[in-house]
């Protein structure tokens, strides 16, 4: 037999897998927790009551929604709420009015739709994209001024250029509206829509420039790859023409003056279907005279149309916007002219656009997300995760330049990766790991770090989505496939990694976002969660509220929020009524100024009375579930390790506390293979009644938390209303006391 006082003073590893329960020689396990559901591990070492959240409103008609940030500057974020057809704009937790009502935007968009979008933002500018309908330009003029519409693609990009000699078009002008007449039975209905980019397949009747050469106005002649006609004189001179726009004298002792005419390319838009060799088109961009005299087989077909499909992902890298993934071609990424994002006219310049088809070494799985990175361009797919680079110190990522690494093989699933440390974090393919990509100095290259490995338990109802909150703490929330939340506390620097699965009141989160708040600088991580309130479903909007008690200058306790679908009062005169009718018929928690009262169950009409006026309240949903359970006391024994004997707890435990109001604990016994046995609960922090938790303390508490003997001891801590609780660490009085 032996009594010892191991101490625990660190639970930032969070809810460690249970596969990891025996591992007492393992870092997560000697900072880990058995369960630790509502509270966040903290990077310094403790764990605190993870936030609740405030209710701000419900999505329009209480549709099903997706959440889209918008950060112009740190005073000036927005979210963007997406349902079906629709568009709607939060500021700071309020809907944006317009004219006396909520501000709305009819979006081309449906359910189906929104769940698939893609976004990227380029200051009052965000481009969408679904990988069904054409790329969309979505623009702010004012807070209730916003304007969507198909982003404009004119000069491409485009397929692979036509080889075959027996299909060719010709067109009946240069410019204007036109017919384009093919062979081969080259057009089909659903070219309508189609960009074509038409090049001559010769030159036989436009000479190249030479000095000194008789010539007559309106003739033509090609100089730099580009084709000029003569507007005046009669001999080319010494000097050739290189200008790309309009008439310019270039020769003034001959007088000879040249019109830019092409650059050897000319664009359209197909408008109308008249049978397989004949359709109308639009000139975008002026055509070439041989492709006008003559039939040409050098004609490409636009990589975007209804008939090849639109782009599913999109980024921006390199002051290039690049897209991604059609149907037709589920593997390439075009990139735009360096600093236009309009731009995708084929080029091999070094700031040109260009398209890249990733090859694949078993598949060809389809990508499934783009993210810029430290080390260059990632792309997520369905079987590896690769790497795009330039291929030439100092030099962008270009037609010339480009070039892929494959990075890991796990393959992704579509959920918008981040990089908080400028390495991509994404989920893979089954949905149910978290990896992140770091630079391996050793490979030259990426290496893959399974994330959720210490707790990868939490992945079993797989990650639909994740983002990440900068502040006040560092770490990521993701929404499981059982409506819950999972945090994610994340410092490569400190060696912190930790998990804890953060369910909201029996609510299932929908859609996620982060934007920054105006006041605080503090990162905001607005909901939507669906609840069933008064037999009706319903989806609110809420923002998640500030962790309390683990910053230095933190607020006064009462203003605290752990409940859920909270509404906050701070009346100018102090009051003893709330109106909640947002939680009619539900039982809630007053947390206020004077103390905690509750349940109190909502009636019709939504109002509330307490026993006695307050200046702040908190009025919202409990979490019950909420609670931090240690891991099995590890206990020496004289002769080497204790598992397999009998133990116990005594009475003068010792757990340190960090601004805590209220709190309550238990002692679980467990023996091999029978039932836990769970004691009754105790008081964390001494109280007498609800109303006196108005005061947070620190310090060491003394616990008696004496067991009888078992095969394995725990402690269980569990909330105290909407009381705030964070521990720092804690030493057990614990026995081994032989079979």
């Amino acid at each position: 037999m032996s009594r010892s006082r191991p101490p625990q003073v660190a639970f930032s590893s969070g809810e460690i897998s249970p596969l990891l329960h025996a591992r007492n020689d393992y870092q997560r396990f000697q900072t880990g927790l058995r369960s630790c559901v509502g509270y966040l591990p903290l990077r310094q070492g403790g764990v605190t009551r993870a936030p609740g959240t405030i209710f701000r409103g419900y999505t329009r008609n209480n549709a099903p929604a997706r959440l889209v940030p918008f950060e112009f500057a740190v005073n000036d974020a927005l979210t963007l709420e997406f349902t079906d057809g629709y568009m709607r704009v939060w500021r700071y937790g309020a809907l944006v009015q317009s004219e006396g009502a909520p501000f709305e935007l009819e979006v081309p968009y449906d359910q189906a739709a929104i769940a698939r979008l893609s976004w990227v933002q380029s200051a009052d500018v965000i481009y969408l994209a679904d990988g069904v309908l054409p790329v969309q330009k979505l623009s702010r003029f004012a807070l209730d001024n916003w304007a969507i519409e198909p982003a404009s693609f004119t000069t491409g990009p485009f397929r692979v250029q036509n080889l075959d000699e027996a299909l060719t078009i010709q067109a009946s002008a240069a410019s204007g509206s036109i017919t384009l007449t093919g062979t081969g039975g080259i057009f089909t209905a659903d070219w309508v829509g189609s960009l074509i980019r038409l090049l001559p397949d010769g030159y036989d009747d436009i000479p190249l420039w030479t000095s000194n050469t008789e010539v007559a106005v309106g003739d033509l002649m090609r100089n730099a790859g580009n084709i000029y006609e003569v507007a005046a004189g009669t001999n080319t001179g010494a000097v050739s023409p290189v200008h790309e726009d309009g008439t310019e004298l270039v020769d003034k002792n001959e007088g000879i003056k040249w019109t830019y005419v092409s650059d050897g390319t000319g664009i359209v838009r197909v408008t109308g279907y008249t049978d397989a060799n004949s359709v109308t088109a639009e000139v975008l961009k002026v055509l070439p005279p041989p492709v006008v005299t003559a039939p040409t087989y050098r004609w490409s077909e636009g990589a975007w149309s209804p008939r090849r499909g639109y782009p599913a992902q999109l980024e921006i890298y390199d002051q290039s916007l690049v897209a991604g993934f059609t149907p037709e071609e589920p593997r390439t990424v075009w990139f735009s002219t360096l600093g236009d994002f309009a731009d995708f006219e084929p080029s091999i310049e070094a700031d040109g656009s260009f398209a890249y088809t990733i090859s694949g070494s078993r598949s060809l799985n389809a990508g499934q997300w783009l993210m810029k990175a430290r080390r260059g361009l990632y792309i997520g797919a369905l079987g590896e995760v690769i790497r795009g680079f330039s291929n030439t110190t100092g030099q962008r990522i270009g037609p010339t330049t480009f070039d892929t690494q494959i990075e890991a093989t796990d393959g992704t699933a579509p959920v918008k990766p981040i990089a908080p440390y400028t390495y991509p974090i994404f989920v893979t393919k089954e949905a149910s790991r978290v990896m992140e990509i770091r630079y391996s100095l050793e490979d030259d290259g990426g290496r893959p770090l399974e994330l959720s490995l210490p707790s990868q338990h939490l992945g079993f109802e797989g990650f639909l989505d994740m983002v990440w909150q900068s502040a006040p703490q560092r770490l990521a929330w993701l929404r499981r496939g059982n409506g819950e939340l999972a945090a994610m506390i994340y410092d490569p620097d400190q060696d912190v990694l930790g998990w804890a699965p953060c369910p909201v009141a029996g609510g299932e989160v929908e859609t996620m976002a982060v934007t920054t708040d105006a006041t605080t600088g503090n990162d905001i991580l607005t909901m939507v969660v669906k609840r069933d309130i008064d037999g009706q479903t319903v989806r609110m909007v809420e923002e998640q509220a500030v962790t309390w008690g683990v910053i230095a200058g933190d607020s006064p306790m009462h203003e605290a929020v752990h409940f859920f679908a909270s509404a906050i009062f701070a009346p100018e005169e102090p009051t003893d009524s709330f109106s909640v009718p947002h939680l009619v018929g539900e039982d809630v928690y007053v947390w206020t100024d004077a103390g905690e009262y509750g349940p109190i169950t909502v009636p019709a009409g939504g109002e509330i009375s307490i026993d006695a006026p307050v200046s702040h309240a908190v009025v919202g949903l409990l979490d019950e579930t909420h609670e931090v359970i240690t891991l099995n006391v590890t206990i020496p024994a004289p002769d080497g390790d204790a598992r397999g004997r009998k133990r116990r707890l005594h009475s003068q435990n010792g757990v340190m506390l960090h601004r805590t109001a209220a709190g309550r604990f238990q002692v679980i016994e467990k023996d091999f293979g029978q039932p836990e046995r769970v004691g009754p609960a105790a008081d964390l922090v001494p109280r007498s009644v609800a109303a006196d938790l108005t005061q947070a303390v620190s310090g060491v508490a003394s616990l008696d938390a004496a067991s009888g003997h078992c095969d394995e001891v725990f402690l269980r801590f569990s909330p105290y209303g909407g009381a705030p609780m964070t521990i720092l660490g804690w030493v057990a009085d614990a026995e081994e006391v032989g079979a």
